[in-house]
C-alpha cells in the first residue's frame, strides 16, 4: 500500500488542497482518499475534506486505501460465522445489525446474503446459487441455514412444515407471567402501509403462527425466556410475547426500551435438521453475544 508521511507548512489550509499538492493528485481524487479513511492528521483519522490543518502538523495518506464501503462491510459482517458448508447448505452464525437479506428498497444494502455471496466467490465461484430459507430480523443474532441447491431449498421448506427443522430462541422479557410455559398459537397480520406486525382480527388477511414459550429464569418483573417455532412468521415471537404480556426488552417497534441492551434481546440458540441430501441429523449452537450475556448479567445484579 503507497503510504505518505508529510509535515504541513500552511496554517488553515483545507485538507483536500494539503493533500491534493503533496500527492500531485486532482481535487477529485484527493477528496475520495479522505472520505475512504485514508488520511490521518497527528495520528488520528479524519474523513472531512474542508477540515483545517496547522502548520507543523504530521500527515498521513494511503492512496490505495479501501472503499468506505469495503470498511463498512468489514465492520457490519465482523461477526459472520460459517459453521458447516457443503454443496447443499451453509450454516451460518449472524451478528445483530446485519440484515439477512435486502429490503424491498435497499439493493446495494450490506446484507448476510450479499456476504455470503462474496466470501464463496473469493473460493472461486462466478455467481454461486444461495437460496434463503429462513430470516432472522435486523437485531436478532444467532444461527440459520442458507440452502445452495433449488432440491435443498424444497427439502427445508418441507422439514418446516413437517416441524422436523427446529429452532430454540432465547429471549428476555419484561413481565412476571403466572405461569411458566405456554403456547401461543394466534395467527399474525401483516399492515403493508407501516409493514408492522399483529395479532391479527376477524376477517384480517392472516397467516397461521405457533411459538412455544417456556421461562428458564425470573428476576422481579424480567424473565429470560427460551421459544420453540412450528411456523417463521416475520416478527413473530415479538409478537407473540408482546401480545402474551411478555414484551421483549430494547425491542422499540413492538417491545420495551432498557437500560441494558441497545438492541432487541433475542438470539437464535440453535437449529436441527436433516440435511437435505444424506438425510443425516444436524444440530448446531452458538451462544448469545457478550451484550446479550451483560444484559443478563445486569438483571441478575439488580435484584
Amino acid at each position: 500500500m503507497s503510504h505518505t508521511e508529510w509535515t504541513t507548512q500552511e496554517d488553515q489550509r483545507a485538507l483536500q488542497a494539503e493533500v491534493r499538492g503533496q500527492l500531485q493528485i486532482s481535487h477529485r481524487r484527493a477528496k475520495e482518499i479522505i472520505l475512504r479513511g485514508g488520511v490521518s492528521v497527528d495520528g488520528h483519522s479524519v474523513t472531512d475534506p474542508g477540515f483545517r490543518v496547522k502548520s507543523g502538523q504530521k500527515l498521513s495518506a494511503k492512496e490505495d486505501a479501501p472503499r468506505r464501503r469495503t470498511v463498512h462491510r468489514q465492520k457490519v459482517t465482523e461477526g459472520v460465522e460459517i459453521l458447516h458448508q457443503d454443496r447443499q447448505i451453509i450454516v451460518v452464525q449472524k451478528p445483530a445489525g446485519l440484515l439477512t437479506v435486502a429490503t424491498e428498497d435497499g439493493e446495494n444494502e450490506i446484507t448476510l446474503q450479499s456476504e455470503l455471496y462474496h466470501r464463496l466467490r473469493k473460493e472461486g465461484g462466478k455467481n454461486p446459487p444461495l437460496f434463503i430459507v429462513q430470516r432472522l430480523d435486523l437485531e436478532t443474532s444467532g444461527v440459520l441455514v442458507v440452502a445452495r441447491t433449488a432440491e435443498a431449498r424444497d427439502n427445508i421448506k418441507r422439514q418446516l412444515l413437517n416441524n422436523k427443522f427446529r429452532r430454540r430462541y432465547l429471549a428476555i422479557c419484561q413481565g412476571n407471567p403466572p405461569t411458566d410455559s405456554g403456547t401461543c398459537q394466534l395467527p399474525l397480520h401483516t399492515d403493508k402501509r407501516h409493514r408492522k406486525v399483529r395479532i391479527a382480527r376477524p376477517n384480517d388477511p392472516c397467516k397461521s403462527a405457533v411459538t412455544h414459550w417456556k421461562i428458564l429464569q425470573r428476576w422481579n418483573d424480567h424473565c429470560l425466556i427460551e421459544a420453540h417455532l412450528e411456523t417463521g412468521r416475520r416478527n413473530q415471537i415479538r409478537v407473540h410475547l408482546a401480545h402474551l404480556g411478555m414484551p421483549l426488552i430494547g425491542d422499540d417497534k413492538y417491545g420495551v426500551k432498557s437500560p441494558w441492551i441497545q438492541r432487541t434481546a433475542l438470539h437464535a440458540e440453535s437449529l436441527s435438521l436433516q440435511h437435505p441430501l444424506s438425510g443425516e441429523n444436524l444440530s448446531f449452537q452458538v451462544p448469545p453475544s457478550q451484550d446479550f450475556d451483560e444484559c443478563l448479567k445486569a438483571l441478575k445484579e439488580s435484584l
